[in-house]
């Protein structure tokens, strides 16, 4: 059977691997920005005059950028794949209904039952 739709299948395919491109990228940068920002952090504790409640701001703020970074890049990745999923199920409705109809088409006409009584 041939298959049709070859540009939305293209376009599953592109949303699937974006997707998961994005998730790890997006691990890797939240785990570089929060590894910066504790390295950082730590630069500016040598630094003279700075006060030592500065790591615990730091760790803190490290924190919430990560979760943040992770929630954020774990959506957007989601939504690529869900659209793929999404694009591939109607792909894959369309084929079955296809292939329904041509099973039906070669059917050989039923016999009808004989009437009730005989």
């Amino acid at each position: 059977m041939e298959t049709r739709y070859r540009a939305l299948r293209t376009i599953a395919t592109i949303f699937k691997v974006l997707g998961w491109v994005i998730l790890i990228l997006g691990i890797l940068g939240a785990c570089g920005a929060s590894a910066s920002m504790l390295l950082g952090g730590a630069a500016y504790l040598g630094m003279e005059g700075s006060g030592g409640g500065d790591v615990v701001v730091g760790l803190i703020l490290a924190v919430v950028v990560f979760i943040v970074m992770i929630v954020t890049v774990g959506i957007y990745a989601l939504i690529l794949i869900a659209a793929s999923e999404g694009i591939s199920v109607f792909l894959d409705i369309e084929q079955n209904t296809r292939e329904m109809a041509r099973r039906l088409a070669q059917r050989e006409t039923p016999v009808p039952p004989p009437p009730l009584g005989q």
